[in-house]
């Protein structure tokens, strides 16, 4: 968490359309919490060397992503989808709790 915010990494295939996607999501998800979230979308192959820079509180992604990462991962298709959106949302609210509880 930087300034107040969470730093959000929305990963998908192209690192524009769906992350883009995501973060409005996202700021539907986390607005109720009184959280802002700033959201970047990266291609896959981008996030390890991302993460490993540090800042990142978590990640939502549509695509799979290769390397050890060190922060949680949220399979964000059920927000592109509908199907599983609410479990995802669950996911989502849990692990930002989480970490503004530890910050």
């Amino acid at each position: 968490m930087t300034n107040g915010k969470l730093i959000v990494l929305a990963v998908c295939g192209s690192g524009v359309v769906s992350s883009s996607m995501i973060a409005q999501k996202l700021e539907d998800i986390l607005k109720p919490l009184g959280v802002e979230a700033e959201v970047i979308g990266l291609l896959p192959t981008s996030v390890q060397v991302y993460v490993e820079r540090g800042n990142v509180d978590f990640i939502v992604s549509t695509s799979p992503i290769p390397g050890t990462i060190t922060v949680p991962v949220i399979k964000g298709i059920g927000l592109l989808t509908g199907f599983g959106e609410d479990e995802v949302i669950e996911e989502i609210t849990k692990v930002a709790k989480d970490i503004i509880s530890k910050s």
